[in-house]
């Protein structure tokens, strides 16, 4: 499996993961564009894909580079809490 879609397939599952309690599922577009591609995660605040919301959204000249550039943006937007283990876990690697 390629770094793209490794990180394409994290990228998804985290999106999911964090907005499970959506009544659509939420979502990342990609699309390509004359030069380059765009990525956006996307969410739905209402069933059947009403109340549609923007999370995040990045361009850059290759597919990887969207993808990082959004994910990155995703990780900020988050507010992810870590627990204390999971902090220590990160220090002793």
């Amino acid at each position: 499996m390629s770094d793209t879609q490794m990180l394409l397939d994290k990228l998804t599952n985290a999106i999911s993961f964090k907005f499970k309690e959506d009544m659509t599922s939420p979502n990342l577009t990609i699309s390509r564009l004359k030069k380059g591609y765009y990525c956006s995660v996307v969410r739905f605040s209402g069933a059947f894909a009403k109340g549609k919301t923007v999370v995040c959204k990045a361009e850059d000249t290759t597919l990887e580079g969207a993808l990082v550039k959004v994910a990155k943006q995703f990780l900020t937007t988050a507010n992810v809490v870590r627990d204390p283990m999971q902090e220590l876990g990160d220090m002793v690697k």
